[in-house]
């Protein structure tokens, strides 16, 4: 399966080559929207430190709008 990224023909694309309808975090790893359901269920706010001791936020999340 080839993933889509958001572009001028879909401006909102998000996770798995659907449209996300209430994008509020992007993505610049993989160039996407997501909501903040999407957020949490990535778990992209809470990525364990190499030591599994902590965690850190993404350094690809933007929060958007």
């Amino acid at each position: 399966m080839r993933y889509q990224k958001a572009d001028s023909r879909n401006p909102r694309m998000g996770l798995n080559n659907r449209i996300c309808k209430s994008p509020k975090y992007w993505c610049r790893l993989h160039e996407v929207w997501l909501s903040e359901e999407d957020v949490k269920r990535k778990k992209c706010k809470e990525k364990p430190t190499f030591d599994m001791r902590s965690t850190y936020k993404c350094r690809c999340l933007e929060k958007k709008a």
